[in-house]
């Protein structure tokens, strides 16, 4: 058993800290799956692999992490970021995310045509606007 000071502290947590989102949806397919349906406004998402703090390594440039990696039934590849500062989760942040995803979905001698679908999602607290040229969405889940 922990300490009372161990509950308070968890009480204080929300989705929007990383490190209590990483271990909220680590593994969990139906809570990931349902923040999918909710912030892509569908119905039918059936989330297949979910994973959390996804580091995709570069030996001479940058590297990223990813909080949340997704992959659904049809293929499509997720990563979703919480961002506590709006002017983080930006059109040139999501390319470099959706282009470091990519450079892992395609192996050597395959066509281009094999490239699945990745979205990268960028979860603020402030709404900011569809990155819809970037296939990612910078904005805040507000529903209820």
């Amino acid at each position: 058993m922990y300490p009372k000071e161990y509950y308070e502290a968890i009480k204080q947590f929300r989705l929007m800290d990383d490190t209590f989102m990483s271990a909220v949806f680590d593994g969990d397919k139906p809570s990931v799956a349902l923040l999918l349906n909710i912030i892509l406004n569908r119905s039918d998402m059936e989330i297949i692999d979910v994973k959390s703090q996804v580091t995709y390594c570069n030996l001479l440039d940058r590297s990223i992490r990813i909080d949340i990696e997704a992959k659904d039934s049809s293929g499509k590849m997720y990563n979703i970021e919480v961002q506590n500062r709006s002017d983080e989760a930006n059109v040139r942040r999501a390319r470099y995310h959706s282009s470091k995803i990519d450079t892992k979905l395609l192996r050597r001698g395959q066509k281009f045509s094999a490239l699945v679908d990745s979205y990268v999602i960028f979860i603020t607290e402030e709404y900011s606007s569809p990155c819809l040229s970037t296939s990612c969405y910078c904005g805040r889940c507000c529903h209820g």
